[in-house]
C-alpha cells in the first residue's frame, strides 16, 4: 500500500514536470487537530511536514505550484472519567499532493487550491493519567485500515520569499471529508485540520 501511495506521488510530480520550470523543497511544523460536529474535547497536537514543490510563473505575478508532503496530522482527546484523565492521541501521516495557485509581489506570496492525500500511517496511544499524577500507557497500536485511505481538501498560504530563495510560509489545511472509514469512530464527524509553518528553498530562484 505505501509503495502504491508514493508511486502515486512520484507520477504526479513527474506529470508536472511538463510545465515545471522551478524545483523546491520545504519543511517544518504542523499543529494538527480534528474539526467536526463529533470533536468535542479534540485539542492540537505537534507534528511535522516536508517534501518538494515544483512552481512555473505564467505571468509577473500568476503561477501554479505541484507539491508532494509527508505530513503528520491527527489529534488529541481527553476527556475525564472516575477520576482518571484519559488522553486518545491519533497519529495520522498522509502524503499530500495540493495543486495551487500561487500569487506572488515584491516577495510576499499566496497559495490557494486543493488538495489530496493518501494515508501513509496511522497509530492510537491512548495514556491514562490518575489522580495521583501516575501515567501508563495501556495502548499503543496501528490502526491504518480505519482512516480513508484518500482524503481531500482545501490549503490557504501566506508567506514570504527573499531574493536567494528562501521562503517563510503559514499554511491552513482543511480536511472535506470524514475521516475514519471503519472501527470504533465509524460515521463519527471529525475532519482533519492543520496549521503548518514551514521554511522553503527555491532552486533557481529568479523572481
Amino acid at each position: 500500500m505505501k509503495k502504491t501511495l508514493l508511486l502515486t506521488c512520484c507520477l504526479t510530480l513527474l506529470a508536472a514536470t511538463g510545465y515545471a520550470q522551478q524545483l523546491g523543497i520545504k519543511g517544518g511544523a504542523t499543529y494538527a487537530t480534528f474539526k467536526g460536529e463529533d470533536s468535542d474535547h479534540n485539542k492540537y497536537r505537534i507534528g511535522y511536514t516536508g517534501g518538494l514543490f515544483l512552481q512555473r510563473h505564467i505571468g509577473n505575478m500568476v503561477g501554479v505550484q505541484v507539491e508532494a508532503l509527508y505530513t503528520s496530522k491527527g489529534g488529541r482527546r481527553e476527556v475525564t472519567s472516575n477520576g482518571n484523565l484519559i488522553a486518545d492521541e491519533f497519529r495520522l501521516n498522509y502524503i499530500d499532493v495540493p495543486v495551487l495557485l500561487h500569487l506572488s509581489a515584491s516577495g510576499v506570496f499566496v497559495d490557494l487550491g486543493p488538495q489530496v492525500s493518501f494515508i501513509a500511517g496511522a497509530k492510537h496511544i491512548r495514556e491514562v493519567t490518575s489522580d495521583s499524577g501516575n501515567k501508563s500507557v495501556i495502548t499503543k497500536s496501528g490502526y491504518t485500515d480505519n482512516p480513508y485511505t484518500v482524503d481531500f481538501g482545501y490549503v490557504g498560504t501566506v508567506g514570504y520569499r527573499a531574493g536567494n530563495g528562501v521562503g517563510l510560509e503559514v499554511r491552513y489545511t482543511g480536511g472535506l471529508k470524514k475521516v475514519d472509514d471503519e472501527g470504533s469512530y465509524q460515521g463519527v464527524d471529525r475532519r482533519n485540520s492543520a496549521f503548518s509553518l514551514m521554511l522553503s528553498y527555491l532552486l533557481g530562484h529568479s523572481r
